[in-house]
């Protein structure tokens, strides 16, 4: 199938200047492609009481389970707020004889939250060379995980410790530490994260980038000489994280705009992508010029910051201009990115075109979901059977959450699996489906849960890891870079 040529370019700017004005005078319009926005990519909702606590109680009942995978699953889901009758059958998870159920065990004890916890997790990394193992990977990720008022000494000592012996031999558990503190909005750890981040030993990119983020939501403040010479010559990492942070709300960085100005300019697409977005909300001068070249870039992201940067700028105006760029674009990778960062309702063409992008199967997949999702916040019920389709055909877990998100916003009732899963119709052949599903509360999703929570061990387990991913414990995306591989293994992610 050939998607059709959009309309000449006088048509469609004409067609884009007259949908706009309509739009903009109908602020319940506006006020519905607000809500169908975040539709979709949002936290998924927390699950019912009742439906969690089933799932506790079933999990409760694998702890002693002779599948290891299971019963360390088990203990990830049952650790936080467990009954002190769970702890001694937790603890024995921890001390396991088999790695499975061993490293699970252990970050179990983070989530635990008890002292006795945490001195067992302590007493681990005491020892330097267990922490160039798996179960010290694992220890670190759990000390991390601790309520930040329950053994904030503990934690501090350790983090400092880190300081001592090989520290490339140690990154994978200090990365892993700092990892479990940046699931807290307030770590408590501002001393000892600065002392490590000042310590020239500290020169892994990943660790530092870590640290600096770290720091800077704990509420830390930097001088701004000290933040412009990381703008300008600090490593890409760091620069990256400093960059975001500033183009986020709250940042201070009216004393940065000049540095802000030169890392736009200069550097990688990534760097230039960021620092754009900083000085777009500081609505700095500059900003317009540099988005309107972000624009035309060959980097996918940066082109499409330059057209969100164009929009927040340059106001209203240019949105029809953009649309006939966005319509102009051929090359794929760009074309998908400039749909996703679309910021407004669009008009009746672009709908068009995007719903032709989204249902020709000639198109990359990414192209295809970014069409089908512009498509759904603006006319749900013409995406229904687009976002079907991607779903089926999908293999991306995130981009397989955002389509069941978006199909969950349509209302009415689920759809029926047959309609959502390619042959054999079997959640259980399509894990990431499953997942998704389980995201979006689908109902045949939850009941295959019930029903495998109580069978054999390895449909159990899976069960539970699914579970867990979604409403539990999951592993917190690094600054830049991945997680520690130590600590995938051991969680099964």
């Amino acid at each position: 199938m050939n998607v059709p040529l959009p309309p000449p370019r006088r048509q469609a700017a004409r067609r884009a200047r007259q949908a706009w004005p309509r739009l903009d005078r109908r602020p319940g319009l506006l006020l519905a492609w607000a809500a169908l926005a975040v539709c979709g990519i949002a936290q998924e909702p927390a699950p019912p009481d009742g439906l969690s606590r089933l799932v506790r109680a079933d999990a409760a009942r694998r702890l002693q389970d002779a599948d290891p995978v299971l019963r360390g699953e088990a203990a990830l889901v049952v650790a936080e707020g467990a009954s002190p009758a769970l702890h001694d059958a937790l603890f024995a998870i921890a001390t396991d004889r088999d790695q499975a159920a061993r490293g699970r065990g252990l970050v179990a004890l983070g989530l635990l939250a008890s002292p006795d916890g945490a001195h067992l997790l302590d007493g681990l990394l005491a020892d330097h060379a267990t922490r160039a193992t798996s179960d010290g990977v694992a220890a670190a990720f759990a000390l991390g995980l601790q309520p930040p008022d329950l053994v904030p000494a503990v934690t501090s000592r350790v983090l400092t410790s880190f300081l001592q012996g090989s520290l490339r031999r140690q990154q994978p558990a200090l990365l892993a530490l700092l990892l479990g503190l940046s699931r807290h909005d307030d770590h408590q750890q501002t001393a000892a994260l600065l002392r490590l981040f000042d310590d020239d030993s500290v020169r892994a990119p990943q660790v530092r980038a870590q640290l600096l983020q770290l720091l800077l939501r704990g509420g830390h403040r930097f001088d701004d000489r000290r933040l412009e010479r990381l703008l300008d010559r600090g490593a890409a990492e760091e620069r990256l994280v400093l960059l975001r942070w500033l183009a986020s709300d709250g940042a201070e960085a009216a004393g940065l705009l000049p540095a802000l100005a030169r890392a736009a300019r200069a550097g990688d697409a990534a760097v230039r992508t960021e620092a754009l977005a900083a000085l777009t909300r500081q609505r700095h001068a500059s900003a317009l010029d540099l988005a309107a070249r972000a624009l035309r870039s060959s980097e996918p992201q940066e082109a499409a910051q330059g057209l969100r940067s164009v929009l927040a700028v340059g106001g209203a105006g240019t949105r029809s201009h953009l649309e006939l760029h966005l319509f102009e674009e051929t090359e794929p990778a760009r074309k998908a990115a400039l749909l996703a960062a679309w910021p407004a309702p669009p008009s009746p063409a672009l709908v068009d075109h995007a719903a032709a992008l989204a249902t020709d199967p000639g198109q990359p997949a990414a192209l295809r979901h970014a069409a089908a999702t512009l498509v759904a916040r603006s006319q749900p019920g013409r995406a229904e059977a687009m976002l079907r389709d991607l779903f089926r055909l999908g293999k991306d877990p995130a981009t397989l959450r955002q389509l069941a998100g978006l199909l969950a916003c349509e209302g009415g009732d689920a759809v029926p699996l047959d309609r959502l899963l390619a042959a054999p119709i079997d959640l259980d052949r399509h894990p990431e489906h499953w997942q998704a599903l389980l995201a979006a509360q689908h109902p045949a999703a939850i009941r295959h849960l019930l029903a495998r929570l109580g069978g054999p061990a390895p449909a159990a387990a899976t069960a539970l890891q699914l579970w867990r991913r979604v409403h539990g414990l999951n592993i917190p995306q690094p600054a830049v870079g991945d997680p520690p591989a130590a600590l995938r293994e051991r969680l099964g992610d």
